[in-house]
């Protein structure tokens, strides 16, 4: 009988073993994929869309640089992750600027060289932290309906709603101001009209 006891209990410890080890590999996977943000003392700000599918990296970027004039950076690329590092290449972006993103736990760790055209000079070089699991694109309406919110707070609910099968858009420009399950996003109706708010990132899935 305890033998038997004790058979059981290695069993129940391995069970316990890889049920910890397989929420540990996907907490390390949502770890990567999403947004992140870092801020620098005069109130400028860049954010990371950080998009990882098996080695291949797809990232956006937006700087604001809270001056007057609204100057704000832009860059798009692609790259493979190698040893938690990738250097993104771009087709649309100043040729010469060179980005690169290192995973360093559960934040992102960038470097921009030679950017001064995309407005993404080293002033933005640093440890980026992931502030939601979402990244920038299209979503899909999974829900037969989905609110919009005027805040990021259930209790800020609006009359206006999307529907099951309707597509909205988080843009890189107003991304920062999502907060983890909460989606700053657009929709645009057939007669043109556009409706942006809040909508909970739980009611949507994103378009590949």
């Amino acid at each position: 009988m305890n033998i038997y006891f004790g058979i059981l209990n290695i069993v129940k410890t391995k069970a316990t073993l890889l049920s910890l080890l397989a929420t540990i590999c996907v907490e390390a996977l949502s770890a990567q994929t999403g947004t992140y943000q870092r801020k620098i003392a005069n109130g400028a700000y860049s954010v990371i869309s950080f998009n990882k599918t098996g080695d291949k990296i797809n990232a956006e970027i937006f700087s604001w640089w809270n001056t007057h004039n609204g100057q704000m950076g832009y860059y798009a690329g692609t790259g493979l992750l190698k040893s938690n590092i990738c250097v993104l290449q771009s087709v649309e972006n100043d040729p010469d600027c060179k980005v690169t993103l290192a995973i360093a736990g559960n934040k992102l760790k960038a470097k921009f060289s030679d950017c001064a055209v995309d407005h993404l000079t080293e002033d933005f070089n640093g440890l980026y932290t992931k502030f939601t699991n979402a990244v920038a694109g299209d979503y899909l309406v999974i829900v037969r309906k989905a609110y919009f919110y005027k805040e990021p707070d259930a209790a800020a609910k609006l009359k206006t709603y999307v529907l099951k099968g309707d597509k909205v858009t988080l843009d890189m420009d107003r991304i920062g101001v999502s907060k983890n399950e909460w989606l700053y996003v657009y929709f645009t109706n057939k007669a043109g009209k556009e409706t942006s708010g809040y909508i909970n990132m739980n009611d949507l899935k994103l378009i590949k």
